[in-house]
């Protein structure tokens, strides 16, 4: 009997995993709610923190306010981004996966993307390859442009499901691994770098609750997590 209980809860707990959301879940989950996460270097230690503010636009949409302070507390740049649900997947503004050591570089400067969007299926599964993403931020000084950044993601795929146990929470994840290649152009010159990132993605709230991020050597070279939600 003891057996039988376990199944079937393990069956339950697998299943409330697997079920995909809805939009109005999505929307009804992260509307009004500020999420706060720390930028640690490969020492772990507090490079700086960046919080997202995020409010119903309509049915569909929310709006994502960020806002990034250094390890002093004092402000650096801002802006707000999008996050859609078309009923089939959660679709990220691809301006949130600009690594942070490229964008405290621009922390005092504007950025403007061309609309592209990461898709994450409402109906995440282990093993699944999921559609790459690709996009050019212009960063501007004022009136003044400053230099472009080019973004490319690669080779994302679905490894498991985890429940990720943070100092805000615990939260449910499907862990997510790609690859990174930022160019920083100004002027004519533009030098690629490139990474291999290692995610948890919450599809509750439609945004990734840690992320590591590696050079091209696997070194670990920083980890952002979400430090507090209310």
């Amino acid at each position: 009997m003891r057996r039988l209980i376990f199944i079937i809860a393990a069956i339950t707990v697998s299943a409330q995993l697997g079920t995909a959301q809805t939009c109005s879940q999505f929307i009804k989950a992260v509307d009004g709610k500020k999420m706060v996460y720390h930028n640690l270097d490969a020492k772990g230690n507090n490079v700086n923190q960046i919080s997202y503010t995020s409010t119903k636009k309509d049915a569909s949409t929310v709006i994502v306010h960020s806002e990034m302070t250094d390890k002093r507390g004092q402000p650096g740049g801002s802006g707000d981004s999008e996050i859609t649900c078309d009923g089939n997947s959660l679709n990220v503004d691809m301006k949130s996966f600009i690594p942070a050591a490229s964008a405290r570089q621009f922390s005092k400067m504007q950025m403007q993307a061309d609309g592209k969007f990461l898709m994450y299926p409402l109906d995440l599964k282990a093993g699944q390859a999921l559609p790459d993403g690709s996009a050019v931020i212009s960063v501007s000084n004022g009136a003044a442009h400053f230099a472009d950044v080019y973004l490319d993601i690669t080779n994302r795929k679905v490894e498991q499901q985890e429940t990720l146990n943070l100092s805000s929470g615990n939260f449910d994840c499907y862990k997510i691994t790609y690859d990174v290649m930022v160019k920083v152009k100004i002027g004519i010159i533009g030098i690629p770098v490139n990474m291999h990132t290692t995610e948890w993605f919450s599809p509750k709230l439609g945004r990734m609750v840690k992320t590591e991020t590696y050079d091209k050597r696997g070194r670990l070279a920083g980890t952002m997590q979400l430090a507090s939600i209310n």
